[in-house]
């Protein structure tokens, strides 16, 4: 392949994807390189949830809350056909929050991000509004509402739609050695093809800095913490379409989701890890949620009720709190060692603002882009 890309991506996950979405809208030569099928990793493995952050507020993040809900509406709009607006319960337990703390939370969460078309949070009575469900001493309990995506088809649909646009996407190839000349970054595939481009994006999400330093060969400034998130499925075993979220003794919450019409969705865990490669839920994981759920639920849950499990990594930016506490937001690294070549690398993130995130990459490479970009485009088009 002799054409130079003025950008090529490294990830084929929900950054890279919106990267490239956005990208080869403004005309851009782009390419993207994923190792295995677009968003078939940490993408594919969420809570399938578009969502503010409601927790995040406890952590003082207001920035990457007001964002979030931002996005939510936005996305709302643009992925309609794989969005579900769903009502959230979270069941009132003296012993964690008082109730005026999340009354407080909940009323920032509705106004934070301006206007939405989701209904506003509210006051419920458990025991009248949806009896037979929850444990008798789960009386008074608060509703608010987030959105439900296919998080795998949210890749797919930009990637799809970069496609149209004129990218290159590459799949089930990844790069194995990459070298920075005066002009531009040559990128050697294990296909033997070897890629040409001006600007080099590094979107690998947990692989990020063994993309960095084994492939790229740049010493990584920023340090991440691998957090696996383990989910369990398993026959829905209650009448409704609320989802729950659960508070825990640690302070954590978990989730308890309608999925996909007959199941129920719980999580999700936050285990530290060694390694992104091939996650699987453990027996700690799924005795925490079974025994979460299990002190809300009247229908108990034990292991035989589990008939599917999935884990995925978070790449969070390493600030040495713990793990529930840890930014889910991003930053970028702006490698200009050669100006004429630059180098960006995308920590952290989460799948509610993908789609702002790359705005934000595009904006950061600006300067050494061939065209004058001009205003955002991809909150108006339909996905």
């Amino acid at each position: 392949m002799t054409e130079l890309f003025d950008i090529l991506i490294i990830g084929g996950g929900i950054n890279g994807a919106g990267i490239a979405r956005d990208a080869s809208g403004r005309n851009l030569k782009v390419c993207l390189v994923e190792k295995n099928n677009v968003g078939s990793a940490t993408s594919s493995w969420s809570t399938k949830l578009i969502h503010g952050g409601l927790r995040y507020l406890e952590n003082y993040e207001f920035k990457l809350v007001r964002e979030s809900l931002k996005e939510r509406e936005i996305i709302k709009n643009i992925a309609e056909e794989i969005i579900k607006p769903i009502p959230f319960i979270i069941p009132h337990t003296p012993s964690q929050r008082p109730r005026w703390l999340i009354q407080l939370g909940l009323f920032i969460y509705d106004n934070i991000g301006g206007k939405s078309s989701l209904p506003r949070s509210r006051k419920i009575n458990i025991t009248k509004e949806i009896p037979n469900i929850l444990k008798s001493k789960f009386q008074i309990g608060f509703q608010y509402y987030d959105l439900q995506v296919d998080d795998k088809k949210l890749v797919e649909l930009n990637i799809e739609d970069a496609k149209k646009r004129g990218a290159f996407i590459i799949e089930n190839n990844q790069a194995i050695n990459i070298s920075r000349g005066d002009e531009n970054w040559s990128i050697e595939l294990d296909n033997s093809l070897t890629v040409k481009s001006k600007i080099l994006i590094n979107a690998s999400g947990p692989w990020i800095n063994d993309v960095l330093t084994r492939v790229i060969k740049q010493n990584s400034k920023k340090l991440i913490r691998l957090v696996k998130g383990s989910h369990i499925i398993t026959k829905k075993f209650y009448e409704g379409e609320n989802a729950f979220t659960l508070q825990n003794k640690d302070k954590r919450i978990i989730f308890v989701i309608p999925f996909k019409g007959n199941y129920s969705l719980i999580g999700t865990t936050e285990t530290e890890v060694d390694s992104p490669d091939n996650p699987k839920i453990d027996n700690d994981e799924i005795d925490y949620l079974l025994k979460s759920v299990n002190n809300y639920f009247i229908k108990q849950l034990t292991k035989k009720d589990i008939i599917d499990t999935y884990s995925g990594i978070r790449p969070l930016i390493e600030d040495y709190k713990e793990a529930s506490k840890v930014t889910r937001d991003y930053i970028f690294d702006l490698n200009l060692e050669k100006e004429s070549t630059p180098l960006l690398n995308i920590y952290g993130g989460k799948l509610t603002t993908f789609r702002k995130l790359s705005e934000n990459v595009l904006s950061s490479i600006s300067p050494y882009l061939p065209i004058k970009l001009k205003g955002s485009w991809t909150h108006l088009k339909k996905l």
